[in-house]
Order: C-alpha cells, then sequence, then structure tokens
C-alpha cells in the first residue's frame, strides 16, 4: 500500500528530519556496519534519506510493489538524495520484491528489520511474519511502527484486497506467537498520526511462539 500523498523529494533538511520524526525513526539508533532491511519501503526514500545523516549501513529495500520497489527507480531517489548530501553515500543498498508470504530477504542477515505504516495490510500475517523472523541475526529487532488508526474490517478495499486490518493489540499478540519478545511499546504524538512505536526482539527462549516458529 503506497502512501496517498506519494513520495517526497525534496532537499531541505528541516522538512527531512520532519519527515524521519514523523514516521517515528527518530527513535532507531543505527550502528555503522549493520544490516537493516525496510518491509513495504516502496522506493526507498526514507532510506535515501537517512543516509543524508548516516554512513557504513546496508539497506535493504524490500516490497511487493514492483512498480515503484525497482532498481531504476530506487536509483533515481538515491541519486537525488546524494545530491543533497553533497557527497557520495557510504551506505549501500539493494532492492528485493516480496509476495504475500514470503519477504524473499536473506535468511540470519539483518540486525534490525523496519516495517512502518505495512502491518495492517499483510493478507497473510502468520507466515509473513514467520518468514521475517527468519531473515533476523539471533537476538535481532523488528520496529513495527504504525498509526492511531481504527481500521475498518468490514471496508471494501479490506474485502478487495485481503488485509488483516488488525489492531495494534492484535498485532503484538501475533507477532509474539510467532516467535519475538516485546521490548516497548511507545507513542510518537509530534506526528498527525500519533503513531505506535513497537519494538520486538527475535526471541531465543522457549515458548509456544518459538516453538510455533521452529515448526516452519
Amino acid at each position: 500500500m503506497q502512501p496517498t500523498d506519494g513520495y517526497p523529494m525534496i532537499d531541505d533538511h528541516e522538512v527531512l528530519g520532519d519527515i524521519l520524526k514523523s514516521k517515528g525513526l527518530d527513535t532507531v539508533d543505527f550502528r555503522k556496519g549493520e544490516v537493516i532491511a525496510d518491509i513495504g519501503a516502496g522506493n526507498g526514500y526514507l532510506e535515501a534519506i537517512f543516509s543524508v545523516y548516516t554512513d557504513s549501513l546496508t539497506f535493504y529495500i524490500q516490497d511487493i510493489d514492483t512498480a515503484v520497489c525497482n532498481q531504476r527507480t530506487v536509483d533515481e531517489v538515491f541519486a537525488f538524495y546524494e545530491e543533497v548530501r553533497g557527497s557520495p553515500f557510504t551506505n549501500s543498498y539493494f532492492v528485493v520484491n516480496g509476495t504475500d508470504t514470503k519477504t524473499n530477504l536473506p535468511y540470519d542477515t539483518f540486525d534490525r528489520i523496519m516495517m512502518l505504516w505495512t502491518y495492517q495490510y499483510l493478507t497473510e500475517p502468520e507466515a509473513f511474519i514467520l518468514d521475517v523472523r527468519k531473515t533476523l541475526k539471533e537476538g535481532g529487532l523488528l520496529y513495527c511502527i504504525n498509526p492511531d488508526v481504527d481500521y475498518d474490517p468490514e471496508s471494501p478495499q479490506t474485502k478487495e484486497y485481503g488485509w488483516n486490518q488488525s489492531p495494534v493489540e492484535m498485532q503484538i499478540t501475533d507477532i509474539i506467537d510467532c516467535g519475538f519478545e516485546l521490548i516497548r511499546i511507545t507513542r510518537n504524538y509530534e506526528s498527525g498520526q500519533r503513531p505506535y512505536v513497537i519494538l520486538f526482539k527475535k526471541s531465543t527462549g522457549k515458548g509456544n511462539g518459538i516453538n510455533r516458529a521452529e515448526r516452519r
């Protein structure tokens, strides 16, 4: 599901900072050398904006929509924001197209995975999150950031596309059941959509969730 207002191509640094904050991403402290995936990343504009201010990261830009998530489009976005930075990016990036049930990301690879405004649109959330778990390193982190919106499970869009439209409470329960530990949940009240910033860690302990994940 792509944003209704499109993807920004902006060279104003103050506005770029506001964009990151509005998505709750000012709470994410990336460390040099980390490998990060953004699931539902569209054309990778957030990773390109991050690359203006960060160094020595590897981003995987993942989305099911090949119309916006393709090598040519992502290259154009990164080239634009490299000009905004005024020097070559030191971050690298890869483009990956997934399906309703699989990320198609490499397993045991990622320090962090981000899902921004994405979970409600999964049509097979259990299968998908179990696959996400396999892509994380042991102790890897999953950021599930979603706006404070009550979705209508009976909406025409939900019926047509099969979106799960899960409320936050159900998201948390379902993700824990897939082998994750809830680390914290916060709110970004400065953003108009007041998003929940929910942080999970790939669980290595015993329990129903981990056993469920290992059966797959």
